[in-house]
């Protein structure tokens, strides 16, 4: 990534946007079916609860055939196949009707498709690309969601040996200013978004999808080009476009559904275990990553950083409110903040860590005790009002609670407030200061650590996967993840501590 790649981004001449369609034999009639019994539970069945989480597994199921490039029958784990066997059975003996009109077609096709030892989409992939080749040719393949190394595997053992092709995510491409030869969208406009509609990498641009699905861009006429503003937009000058073609069959399957059905399922089971003890959750916004792939950050946290373009200072730790898209974030594969106590107790507290935590504990469990025994909205009230603690809010008290605030603004008032004697309350105020500055100084350490154990070399993976995962040394082989942020939703849900920075998948 250099000044002459930004130059050839803007230089590359005529360009020629192509669609490519691929028969889809095995999978049109496995989402034929999946649409007709979502047409059956929503007009006759009243979206039934358990239909409609059998409908959601399917399209779970059907999606990542559809985005896999290894033969069918080894796409599906067993797991998968029986859970979704079982829930053919349940509908069998709970609606008889239904199964015989409609669930023993999906049974079928995709039986049929379990059986399949072909895939058709790594065909006419590797088919097309090869027909384009020639000597040095430079090929960007880009997929949404990362290719396994089993399949990029393939992909280049049947791709000519003389071409120089790159793997990429969709975000990863987006962020790179490389241009080729050829870039190859596995997917349609539509499934990778706004961002391949009007940044144009190759000299030939190809989306290659399934027939079950539309394959298009539409430019905007001239006059729809011109804004509010008078400002004409020149994007599709010198771009050619293919024709568009229009899909085979009616589904209306929309896999952008299931990320936001998973996020919704996650919150409402959050919502459900914390009717009890409210006091633990953490107020926390929603950072979705590559893969489609979802965690939860806390709204006054701090996070480390990878900045892979930077020669010194690489990692870096930023309030979660300054945080991007398309930063990388490192994540320890075990709560962070106890990484933290852990280095803060070993490298600076030492001796006096035991007694320190200890105070640090007991405070902590006057708390939870008066919030348990009152009710949390109770005791933010006795806080404001008799004790003129303006701090003491829900949110604060949660915040209070957990393991994440050690010494709040107002520590000495709320000390007194649990009834602590004027000499407790110093010594317990003045420790809590010292171990948050142990943790601020265990942050930059850890940080330091880290940069000696990374380069620019994960790069190459980081561009493929979207994202990478390292075993430290420093830390006595503790795991890390370096992931890439695609989009930040800053609404604030209350989130169990356990579920805090932790990457969670649909699947």
């Amino acid at each position: 990534m250099n000044f002459n790649n930004l130059l050839d981004l803007y230089s590359l001449g005529e360009k020629t946007v192509l669609f490519k369609h691929v028969e889809s034999n095995e999978l049109l009639p496995f989402a034929n079916s999946i649409e007709k019994f979502r047409l059956e539970i929503q007009n006759r069945y009243e979206n039934d609860d358990h239909l409609v989480e059998v409908l959601n597994l399917l399209k779970k199921v059907f999606f990542k055939l559809a985005s896999s490039l290894l033969p069918y029958n080894k796409v599906i784990n067993k797991d998968i196949e029986v859970q979704i066997i079982s829930k053919f059975i349940q509908i069998k003996k709970s609606y008889p009707e239904l199964f015989t009109k409609v669930v023993i077609q999906i049974a079928k096709s995709f039986k049929e498709v379990l059986e399949s030892t072909n895939n058709s989409l790594y065909d006419f992939l590797c088919n097309y690309i090869n027909s384009r080749a020639e000597v040095g040719l430079k090929v960007g393949i880009v997929t949404k969601r990362a290719i396994t190394i089993e399949e990029r595997f393939l992909i280049k053992d049947r791709l000519k040996s003389f071409l120089k092709e790159s793997f990429f995510t969709e975000n990863s491409f987006r962020k790179d200013i490389e241009t080729f030869d050829e870039v190859v969208f596995v997917g349609n406009p539509a499934y990778f978004g706004e961002y391949v509609k009007n940044t144009f990498k190759g000299k030939t641009v190809a989306f290659i999808s399934y027939d079950i699905f539309t394959n298009s861009i539409s430019p905007n006429k001239i006059f729809e080009d011109i804004d509010k503003k008078g400002l004409y937009s020149t994007i599709f000058d010198n771009v050619s476009f293919g024709e568009p073609i229009q899909k085979k069959s009616n589904i209306t399957l929309e896999q952008a559904e299931l990320l936001n059905t998973a996020v919704s399922k996650f919150l409402e089971e959050q919502k459900n275990t914390l009717e009890m003890n409210s006091q633990d959750a953490v107020e926390a916004s929603i950072v979705y990553l590559e893969n489609d792939r979802f965690l939860f950050a806390p709204k006054d946290s701090k996070i480390r950083v990878f900045s892979p373009n930077e020669k010194s200072n690489f990692i870096k730790q930023l309030n979660f409110k300054d945080i991007e898209e398309d930063d990388f974030i490192v994540i320890r594969n075990d709560r962070d903040t106890r990484l933290i106590a852990e280095v803060a107790d070993h490298d600076i507290l030492k001796k006096n860590a035991e007694k320190y935590r200890l105070l640090q504990n007991e405070w902590k469990g006057r708390l939870r005790f008066n919030v348990k025994k009152k009710g949390i909205r109770k005791v933010s009230e006795i806080l404001i009002n008799k004790y003129n603690i303006n701090t003491a809010s829900i949110a604060s008290l949660r915040s209070w609670c957990n393991e994440d605030s050690i010494c709040p603004t107002e520590l000495p008032k709320i000390l007194k407030a649990l009834k602590y004697d004027e000499e407790i309350i110093k010594e317990i105020y003045n420790t809590m200061k010292i171990i948050q500055l142990a943790h601020r100084k265990a942050g930059r350490i850890i940080s330091d650590k880290l940069m000696n154990e990374l380069s620019n070399d994960i790069l190459k993976e980081l561009q493929e996967k979207g994202y990478y995962t390292f075993m430290s040394k420093e830390f006595n082989g503790a795991s890390f993840n370096i992931e890439r942020i695609v989009s930040i939703d800053r609404s604030r849900h209350l989130i169990a501590p356990y579920n805090l920075m932790k990457p969670m998948n649909i699947d």
